[in-house]
């Protein structure tokens, strides 16, 4: 899977999406309250390899 920005994922509860790419990480916004989160963009892509995050299809 390739994460882009506007790709929305659900993470640890979270549904966020991919607001900007910030070098080693990327910049999302959790929808629910606003708030701005960091990811390692190696973490991130591994939990979608792993199973623990999904993308939200629209």
């Amino acid at each position: 899977m390739e994460i882009n920005i506007g790709t929305k994922l659900i993470i640890s509860g979270m549904t966020i999406e991919v607001v900007s790419d910030a070098g080693e990480k990327w910049e999302t916004r959790n929808i629910t309250t606003r708030e701005i989160v960091f990811f390692d963009k190696s973490v991130l892509l591994n939990a979608v390899k792993l199973g623990k995050a999904e993308e939200v299809l629209e």
